[in-house]
This record gives C-alpha cells, structure tokens and sequence, in this order.
C-alpha cells in the first residue's frame, strides 16, 4: 500500500466517507447478483458483441483481469479490507477461485497479456489472497502461474492487454507477489524478443499488431507504444540492463512524434490517415482516456520520470495530466456517460489521482477535479435512475474495467489514497515518489 509519509493525501482530497459507503453499496449488489456453485461464483454480464460493437451481449463472466471474475474477486477483496465486511471476503474468494478454475482451462492462444490473459488471474488471485489472508487462494496463483504460462508461439501480439508486453508486467509483478526471481529471468526472455520485433526509425521505436491493418503503429498504454514501452522500462527498473531502457525511450520518443503540442493530444492511429502534428478533423472520443488517450500515456511517463528522471517525460507528462485534467473538467456540466477505467472518466481520474499524490504544482491541484467528479458521480446517481454508467453502451456489467467494479475501486481510492490504483500492477508504480 502507498506509504502515508510520502504520500499525504492532498487537502481537497480528504477523506469522505459517501465514497466509501458508495463502494461498499455496489459491492452489496455485485454479491447479491453473484451465481454459486460448489464454493465459486460468478456473475451474468453486459460484454461488446465483437461483431457489432454498437450492441451489447449478456453471457457469464470469463477468469480474466479485465472484464471477468479476476478482476471482480480483487475489487471485493478490496472492500472487503476497507470495511471488514466478512460477505464481501467470501464472495472475492469464490470469485478468484472461479478465474483460477477457469485460467488453467483456456487454450495457449488465450492466455497471453496481463489484463485477458493468465498471468493477470494469476496476479490478482496473489494479491487478494494477501488481502484476505487466503492461503488456499495464493496456493492457486502458484497453480494458474505454472499451468498455464503465456503462449510460446511465433506470431504473439506485442501489446499490454493481450500480449507479450502485458504478459512481462504480469511476470514482474508475481516475482514481487510470489518472492520468485526466476520470473524476472522469464520476463526478460519475452523483452528480448519485443527488442527483436521493434520497428526502429528516426521518430523511435514501434510495433505493428499481427493481424490488425492500422495506418500507422499504434499509440497508447492498452495497445500501443506507451504500454509496450512501460513493460520495457520495468525490465530496465528491475534488471538495469541497459537494452531496456534504450527500447522503453525508444517507444516513448515514437509517441512523442505524433504529439499535436498545440491540442495536447495524441492521435488515435486505428482510424484513417494520420499526419505527425496535426489531428484528424474526425474525433474518435480517446482523448483523456486510459486505453489509448492521454490518462494513459500520463501514467507511463510519471513512472519514467521516477525511473529514469525527468528530462523528455517531464514535458510529456505535463501535457498528458493537462488534457486528462481537461477531459475530466470538461465533462463535468454533462450527464456522466461513461465512468468505467478503460474508456471513461473512471480511469482519467484515477490516473488524476497517482498524478495529485505526488504534490507537484499542477498535478496536485488535479485531485480537486477528481473530488468533483467523484461527488457529482454520486449526485447524480441518487437523483436519476440509480444506475452507474459503465463502458458498455452505459449498460451495467460487474467487471473491472469496463463496470461497476471499476467504479466502485475508484470510489475507494477516493475514500483512501492508500488503496493501491487497479491500473497499477507493479508495486514500483503503487509507490511512485516525487523526483
């Protein structure tokens, strides 16, 4: 947990206890939802239908980190040390006894990143059992971690989420979790090879998607260069080795070279052609966000300030908490369409906060906008139709970064500054200090 010493909570962000009463209402109905059988629960949810995304589908929820019972057990087993509520301990163990169950059945091919794959299953059942002092529940982090280890094929994807990039943050993490070195060695081993698959030009370091036809590589922590890029840094952080860092700067400069300085944006290179510098006429609705906006290149640049000091990240940094901080604010007068992590205002301000905690000018005076938001969130909750906004076409589902596990998690940092961020696996980024 984030150390009071070096982290006081800022004064517009103390403590309130409507947030913390807040997430322990949406965990009450994420428990009374929950389905049992034989000491596992799971849940019925809202998911992207991936052949039309314009629709939602309902199905039972799958093990991973992201949208599935991984992620909910965590957020339960963080409300259940918050408020010593023995139901919420119960239902996070049946949670990540169920991912834990289900992990070690999915396919080589499925297990690979950190947030869709194995190793994030494996990540949250360590650190829930930690949380709820689980023994049997840590036991099966060990069994997810060596029965089903990331994919060794040829044609992996690169990126955070469900690639080689998320799969060396999982490793990392675990090694801390589980006290086992020889991860790191594993981690390395996956880093060489994104070394090997790097795409290096005048503008930086970068990395194509297999399969995906983009105009350019892409930008952003869930998909692109800034997350690869923080996985690298992290190897460089735990390792020193110095082909780290050079291949973390790399990507980081290969973003940089999009940055339209005058917006304070980065592009979204899914869509059409792309001009360094210049935004598209057509917004594709990332900016502020932590899948591919600003929140979450912020994120990667704080930790590369804490790791390799403040020179080009600095200027990056600033840019990125001023949009997020901008996104926030200006979504403030209007109905809350989104408060999920991935895509929504929950995973701005979250970023908001790892940004006002290190009391530095600007980024300090961030957290009065979460504190907004955070109130206005609950305002408007009480007032019209008691539903949460999720990331799923605003239909409520209980996973973690697109539903209501997010949104309550944010509600409990808001609470207490020491409950570690979800967008953070590393304990490095949990503890991040001032330069």
């Amino acid at each position: 947990m984030l150390p009071t010493a070096i982290h006081p909570f800022p004064a517009a962000m103390s403590s309130d206890e409507r947030f913390l009463k807040a997430a322990a209402s949406i965990a009450r109905e994420i428990v009374a939802a929950a389905v049992w059988d034989n000491g596992r629960c799971s849940w019925m949810g809202a998911v992207e239908d991936p052949a039309s995304f314009s629709r939602e589908v309902y199905h039972a929820l799958g093990p991973s980190l992201y949208g599935g019972t991984a992620g909910v057990g965590l957020f339960l087993a963080h409300v259940a040390t918050a408020t010593g509520d023995e139901r919420f301990r119960e239902a996070a163990a049946g949670a990540l006894r169920h991912a834990s169950s289900r992990a070690i059945e999915l396919p080589a091919e499925r297990r690979d990143g950190f947030h869709a794959g194995t190793l994030g299953v494996a990540w949250a059942a360590a650190r829930a059992a930690r949380l709820i002092d689980a023994e049997e529940i840590h036991e099966q982090a060990r069994a997810v971690l060596t029965q089903a280890p990331p994919p060794t094929s040829t044609r992996r994807c690169r990126d955070v989420v469900s690639g080689m990039a998320g799969s060396i943050l999982g490793l990392l993490a675990l090694a801390d979790e589980l006290d086992d070195p020889r991860l790191v060695e594993y981690a390395g081993s996956i880093g060489d090879r994104l070394i090997h698959e790097a795409s290096v030009t005048s503008y930086g370091w970068s990395w194509a998607i297999p399969g995906r036809r983009y105009p350019a590589h892409l930008c952003g922590i869930a998909h692109g260069a800034a997350g690869i890029g923080l996985a690298l840094l992290e190897l460089f952080a735990t390792t020193r080795e110095e082909r780290y860092r050079v291949a973390a700067t790399g990507a980081f400069a290969y973003e940089r070279s999009w940055l339209d300085v005058a917006s304070g944006r980065w592009p979204d290179l899914r869509i059409g052609e792309r001009r360094r510098g210049v935004l598209a006429t057509i917004d594709s609705g990332i900016s502020g966000t932590w899948c591919y906006g600003e929140a979450g290149i912020a994120l990667t640049r704080l930790r590369a300030i804490d790791v390799l000091g403040p020179g080009p990240h600095l200027r990056d940094a600033n840019i990125a908490v001023d949009t997020t901080c901008r996104y926030v604010a200006d979504s403030l007068p209007y109905a809350m369409g989104d408060l999920s992590l991935c895509h929504g205002l929950g995973g701005a301000a979250d970023v908001l906060l790892a940004a006002a905690c290190r009391r530095e000018g600007p980024w300090y005076e961030a957290a009065a906008r979460v504190t907004d938001l955070g109130r206005l969130a609950l305002e408007r909750y009480a007032q019209e139709d008691h539903r949460y906004r999720c990331g799923i076409a605003g239909e409520a589902t209980p996973g973690l970064f697109l539903g209501l596990s997010g949104i309550g998690w944010l509600f409990l940092r808001l609470h207490d500054p020491e409950t570690p961020s979800p967008l953070a696996p590393k304990k490095a980024l949990e503890m991040s200090v001032a330069w």
